[in-house]
């Protein structure tokens, strides 16, 4: 009988284990994820502050960066 509890728990704790890397696994994919997306944006807040340099509208702005309109405003503050 308490054979069959220690392997019950050791089963247990194997699929613990288990489910506790592939969680790792999709937080790491996640993060992965995320910071591409900054990256993305970071670039496009660099590209409108170069248009800001050079004299392009607001409205050009948005539209060669795809930033949000409150985005780029904050940038000319």
């Amino acid at each position: 009988m308490e054979k069959a509890n220690t392997m019950e728990v050791e089963n247990m704790v194997y699929n613990l284990a288990n489910t506790i890397e592939e969680m790792k696994k999709k937080a790491k994919v996640a993060g992965i994820e995320q910071g591409k997306i900054e990256g993305k944006i970071e670039g496009k807040i660099e590209v409108a502050k170069k248009l800001i340099v050079l004299g392009l509208s607001i409205d050009k702005i948005i539209e060669v960066t795809d930033l949000p309109r409150e985005e780029v405003e904050k940038l000319f503050n």
